[in-house]
């Protein structure tokens, strides 16, 4: 399981097989009691992560849009954590940064936000959660827009256009997800344009993903991998062929391991 939960790796399972899993096949898997995996699901299913029926175990595909953000946080904890605390050093002091939406995103907020050592940061978002995180920074900047229900972004026409006026030194952004596509991806197409601007505004683009990310993607590339300077994540033994590729495929790209 590596630094993954028990809770989390079943999760993963799921998410990997794309079907449903008994309570016995996720018991010998985990080396537990079936009990101990029916207790695991019954905590999973409270917070909407699977779908239960009987003796059986489903990923609810609905989970990443349907359910609040404090929910999503908690997938694949751990590693969100460790991958924000490799993006706090790429940060330096009297610089400009454009921080994207999702969970990630917030754990990196959060980190930057107890930094001490960090002086005169400017940040620009247009996610609402994202600037609630970053109340000990003096500088954060927000476009006007209209936000959107469940994902608490800002978006819009003149939200779009508020990124394209901006220089930032490191823009972070975030993906629904990395599986057999180009690059960084979103299921929202009213976000692509903002994305797309942070982009060709920053000088140097910094990607975050679980590990998770390489088993789903959004709809819609809104920056191909040539665009991205650094993507940091986590390497499992599910995506390292993937991040082979990536490398191999993107020879200026500079992936950081958590």
């Amino acid at each position: 399981m590596g630094n993954l939960t028990r809770q989390d790796y079943i999760v993963k399972l799921l998410m990997q097989k794309k079907k449903k899993m008994s309570v016995e096949e996720l018991a010998s898997i985990l080396s537990v009691t079936p009990t101990t995996i029916r207790r695991d699901l019954l905590i999973l299913e409270e917070k909407h992560q699977i779908v239960r029926t009987r003796g059986f175990a489903l990923f609810n595909e609905n989970f990443q849009k349907d359910y609040d953000g404090h929910l999503r946080t908690e997938l694949f904890y751990n590693e969100k954590q460790r991958i924000a605390g490799k993006a706090l050093e790429l940060v330096s002091s009297h610089s400009s940064i454009f921080l994207d939406s999702g969970t990630t995103i917030l754990e990196f907020a959060k980190e930057l936000n107890q930094c001490t050592d960090l002086e005169d940061i400017n940040i620009v978002t247009n996610a609402i959660d994202v600037a609630q995180s970053l109340f000990n920074v003096n500088q954060i900047f927000m476009p006007g827009g209209v936000l959107h229900h469940y994902s608490k972004v800002l978006f819009g026409i003149d939200t779009a256009s508020y990124f394209k006026d901006i220089n930032a030194d490191i823009a972070f952004m975030g993906t629904n997800g990395l599986l057999n596509c180009p690059g960084l991806t979103v299921s929202i197409p009213f976000f692509l344009d903002i994305k797309r601007n942070m982009i060709r505004s920053a000088s140097k683009v910094v990607a975050l993903a679980d590990s998770s990310k390489f088993m789903c993607r959004g709809i819609y590339t809104y920056c191909e991998y040539s665009e991205v300077d650094v993507l940091i994540t986590v390497q499992t033994p599910e995506n390292e062929a993937a991040l082979e590729r990536i490398r191999n495929s993107n020879p200026g790209i500079d992936i950081i391991l958590a």
